[in-house]
């Protein structure tokens, strides 16, 4: 974002006025303060460039230079014609030592056309503290993240060749060194050697390349985009590289420039996996549901001999794509399921491995928790009430293997509730399996499921006697491997569903949960002052599928005054497509509310305006259902034949709202039209929602300690007497 389109954005102006905030803070020597305005600006708005320069020129004011080139490179490569972006560029470089870089760039300045007293300076002083020329590369080129082998770079002068034989020599060393720290997953490692090879060797992608993939699953975002974006100049032709920065595109929501960075890899190399699930999870998003099929099916169709086995996420992101495809028979779905889970299992022995845990039924039982998530995610509402109850009981030890190279405030809590915290994203599939067979684990839960960052091929290796998948994913894992699914009565009432699982259904009285503690308190029902309906959806965009928005219409033809509050939409196409859709479906535009997405306060208090929330089809909401019956809104839902189809009718089951859970579209407008006409039970209703909340098992982790803990029990005694697994239930206290 330029100063020059920031006066036509009232959201842009915002970012300027804390932008001036900080300058002040930073001029006052108050450095703090100042960088982490900048941050927040950088977080909302991550090409700001003003932003970016202003942290940048901090960090050289703090005698960090070379901390503050990614923010200067990131200003000056979206506002090129600034020539303070230039200067302050150059300064940083000059005073981080990389000479050539600042030749390099100066040269490019002056073919920019700055010129004046301010570059000359700049000029003196460097070739004051410059050596004799050796190599220079066109700062048109940029950083890429590949394995493969670069040509060496254009030779200027042919005065010293055996320097630049000592440079390749050097270049090939750190770079083979980089190639083994990330074949054995030792990512620390391989940043600090990949920072070091960018100063070393600025003219050549491949430090950058790594450079940039380790530092945004690291938290470093903005630091991330820049060196990525300096390795696609550098490697135009690396479609890994064009990847892996469409992939933190797609996180950051710029997805134009997302899209067309798949495109281009995929021009690059047609048949390169990562482009075509990445490019599928992009159309996912983007509702594009065929596109996205196809091309996650295309990465599917690779040979597994050309993918990383540890990291292939191909399958589960199939099988989570047609979770959320309305016209799939529930029988397709298992069986895309069970298929997925044959290939996860592929190669390993058919037979049960032995364990050498011994076999005591009454003995203290060691559980561990496999997770991508154990940081500031919405599945940490659920889990933590348990974890904190369940690390007082005596008769079991906790064992954490967090996945993921996160760690926050969220984090360092729950380590509190285990015995043993293990990070585990280093290690291999058979590494992690070989480290929980060491831990002597006998229990072991897996709360991802198919979404990112499981670890389902470790679970296939069978590392514990018992194996349990709960909380991350409405669905079988698929594998034999795993004995037992967790879920409560609502969720998986006995029945046909349980042939939609291999694992065996474990019922407990109810799924916990942790509100928010600083949400608003409940308002009156809107309806009554404005005399129609307000629904709402808070549910991913992902979620709202064609056939969800015709479900919704219908409701809204047979209310012709109500109107539709869809909040957390970003600020993209995807809005105008949207709208399209309703339009399409009989619904013009001034019927709809549109909300942005907001922090986690302003969320809640958007609540404010609705008085029922609409519930998305075929994949429910969960954690969006919660917390607007929190917020004192029920959510009318729609249950399908599939368990993706029932959180929502899971969770109004256990707050005894069953009158909000259809059977059919035709039930879900019925159901609507009636609370139109009911607005003072409606509005009582509303009033009793946190009374009745705290009512609920789902505010008693205590309970649902004790049941998992009997749970478990039971589990280890089938274990323990050599008979299968089976299904139980725990029945409420």
């Amino acid at each position: 974002m330029t100063s020059s389109d920031s006066t036509t954005d009232p959201a842009s102006a915002s970012l300027d006025e804390r932008l001036a905030q900080a300058v002040q803070h930073q001029l006052a020597g108050q450095l703090d303060r100042a960088e982490q305005v900048y941050r927040a600006i950088l977080d909302i708005q991550p090409r700001h460039a003003a932003a970016n320069h202003c942290i940048g020129m901090l960090q050289v004011q703090s005698k960090r230079p070379a901390a503050g080139l990614p923010f200067l490179f990131a200003a000056l490569e979206i506002s090129p014609q600034i020539p303070d972006y230039w200067l302050g560029y150059l300064e940083a470089l000059l005073l981080a030592g990389q000479i050539d870089s600042a030749d390099t760039v100066l040269n490019v300045a002056r073919e920019h056309g700055l010129a004046g007293a301010e570059m000359e300076n700049f000029a003196q002083r460097l070739a004051a503290q410059s050596p004799a020329p050796l190599v220079s590369s066109g700062a048109s080129n940029s950083i890429g993240l590949s394995t493969a082998n670069e040509p060496p770079p254009r030779t200027l002068t042919t005065e010293q060749p055996r320097t630049d034989q000592r440079r390749d020599r050097l270049f090939k060393r750190q770079k083979d060194a980089i190639d083994g720290l990330l074949k054995r997953r030792r990512f620390g490692e391989a940043l600090t050697l990949a920072q070091t090879m960018t100063k070393d060797f600025p003219e050549r992608g491949f430090g950058w390349k790594v450079l940039g993939a380790l530092l945004y699953p690291a938290g470093k975002v903005t630091e991330a985009v820049a060196a990525m974006n300096t390795a696609v100049r550098l490697l135009p032709d690396d479609a890994e590289l064009r990847t892996n920065l469409g992939a933190v595109l797609l996180k950051l929501e710029r997805f134009p420039e997302a899209e067309a960075c798949f495109h281009k890899a995929l021009q690059l190399d047609p048949e390169f996996v990562s482009a075509h699930l990445n490019f599928g999870n992009f159309c996912l998003q983007q509702g594009r549901y065929a596109e996205a099929e196809a091309s996650i099916r295309r990465a599917t169709a690779v040979p597994a001999d050309n993918v990383d086995l540890d990291r292939d996420m191909r399958y589960s992101s199939l099988v989570f794509l047609l979770s959320h495809k309305p016209d799939i028979d529930a029988d397709a779905l298992f069986a895309e399921h069970r298929r997925v889970g044959t290939i996860l299992e592929a190669g390993l022995p058919d037979s049960q491995p032995r364990h050498p845990n011994s076999r005591d039924p009454d003995r203290t039982l060691r559980v561990g928790w496999v997770s991508g998530d154990l940081f500031n995610h919405a599945v940490v509402s659920f889990i933590e009430p348990v974890l904190a109850q369940l690390r007082n009981h005596t008769s079991l030890k906790l064992y954490a293997y967090s996945n993921h190279t996160i760690e926050d405030h969220v984090t360092h809590r729950l380590k509190e509730y285990f015995v043993q915290w293990h990070a585990v994203t280093p290690l291999s599939d058979v590494q992690l399996a070989r480290k929980i067979r060491d831990d002597r684990i006998d229990v072991l839960f897996d709360l991802s499921g198919h979404t990112s960052r499981h670890r389902l091929r470790t679970f296939a290796r069978k590392p514990a006697p018992i194996q349990a998948s709960w909380i991350g994913y409405p669905g079988t894992t698929g594998l034999k491997a795993m004995d037992y699914y967790l879920a409560d009565r609502h969720f998986l009432p006995p029945g046909p569903l349980d042939l939609q699982f291999t694992e065996k259904i474990v019922r407990i009285p109810a799924v916990p949960f942790t509100p928010a503690e600083f949400a608003p308190p409940i308002n009156p029902l809107p309806a009554l002052a404005s005399g129609s309906l307000t629904f709402g959806s808070f549910n991913r965009l992902g979620k709202i599928n064609p056939t969800t928005v015709v479900i919704w219409s219908r409701l809204l033809q047979a209310l012709p005054d109500s109107r539709l509050l869809i909040a957390g939409l970003p600020r993209d196409s995807r809005e105008q497509l949207l709208i399209d859709q309703f339009a399409d479906a009989g619904i013009p535009r001034q019927r709809l509310v549109v909300q942005y997405r907001e922090k986690m306060e302003a969320y809640l208090a958007r609540h404010h305006q609705v008085d029922i929330c609409l519930d998305t089809f075929p994949y429910g909401g969960g954690t969006t259902t919660l917390h607007a019956l929190w917020m004192g809104v029920p959510t009318l839902t729609v249950t399908g034949s599939t368990a993706a189809s029932r959180h929502g009718a899971a969770i109004l089951g256990q707050f005894g709202l069953d009158e909000f859970v259809a059977a059919s579209p035709a039930d879900f407008v019925a159901k609507g039209v009636y609370w139109a006409t009911h607005v003072t039970e409606l509005s009582e209703l509303r009033a009793s929602l946190r009374q009745r909340w705290e009512q609920t098992p789902a505010r008693k982790p205590e309970v649902i300690a004790a049941a998992i803990e009997q749970a478990i029990r039971r589990m280890w005694v089938t274990w323990c007497a050599n008979r299968p697994a089976e299904s139980f239930t725990i029945p409420d206290p």
